[in-house]
């Protein structure tokens, strides 16, 4: 039985349409439905490296946190690429993938640090300085005086400059492909296909959002992540097989 999903390609230079966004999501719900105890695993890996250094590494546990998460994030998108192509997870394998390519690995973690530090500079313009740092450390006692909607709004507001990544990582992880040239296309592809982007920012923004009045939007917010990759997929399925 093949371990891979078919899909139709999306096309090149043509506006994609809205409707492409569910067939990402029909396409993520089947990958997920084959081994969902393991790809929830996945999914909630980096959430788990970010509170274990957060918790055991004082302050500086902080900063060295936005740098592992995403390469916590990069090794998990591995072990999912190499489930859909070739049936296996592969850890070990996709480990050694990521170490074996160290300057992008360490491009893209700064790309996302860069990312998370715009969403905290939004974020001290929404609430100030202190609580900004309460909301990046999780400090629930720093957010006094700090409305539910001003934490979502923060919380939503680095979801936009995402999107600079959303091709692109896979892009430079999964294909080897230049970071600044993956850049650029991200960008190209973010134009064309805006329309179903546009609604996989907005559910984003929704659910994480979401999250300080409904906690239990943490499950599907990160399930999302599955409709990221296959939206990659979609994108460059002429060359991804």
């Amino acid at each position: 039985m093949p371990t891979d999903i078919a899909m139709t390609a999306a096309p090149a230079s043509h506006p994609w349409p809205a409707r492409r966004f569910l067939a990402w999501c029909r396409m993520a719900w089947t990958m997920f439905m084959r081994n969902p105890f393991r790809l929830l695993g996945l999914a909630v890996l980096p959430m788990l490296v970010e509170a274990i250094l957060q918790a055991g590494v004082p302050v500086l546990g902080v900063v060295l946190s936005k740098l592992v998460v995403p390469l916590a994030s990069m090794w998990a998108l591995l072990m999912v690429d190499q489930r859909c192509r070739t049936g296996v997870f592969a850890p070990a394998a996709a480990l050694r993938r990521l170490a074996a390519r160290p300057g992008a690995a360490l491009a893209l973690a700064l790309l996302a640090t860069a990312v998370f530090a715009v969403q905290m500079a939004l974020a001290v313009l929404i609430v100030g300085p202190q609580p900004a740092l309460a909301i990046a450390t999780g400090d629930a006692s720093g957010l006094d005086g700090v409305s539910r909607a001003q934490v979502s709004l923060v919380l939503a507001s680095g979801l936009p400059m995402a999107l600079l990544l959303l091709f692109t990582v896979p892009r430079v992880l999964l294909e080897r492909r230049p970071l600044a040239a993956s850049l650029v296309e991200n960008l190209r592809l973010v134009a064309i296909g805006w329309r179903p982007v546009l609604v996989y920012l907005l559910l984003s923004v929704a659910l994480v959002g979401g999250l300080v009045f409904q906690p239990w939007l943490l499950l599907p917010a990160l399930l999302l992540g599955y409709v990221s990759y296959w939206a990659y997929r979609d994108a460059f399925a002429a060359d991804a097989g």
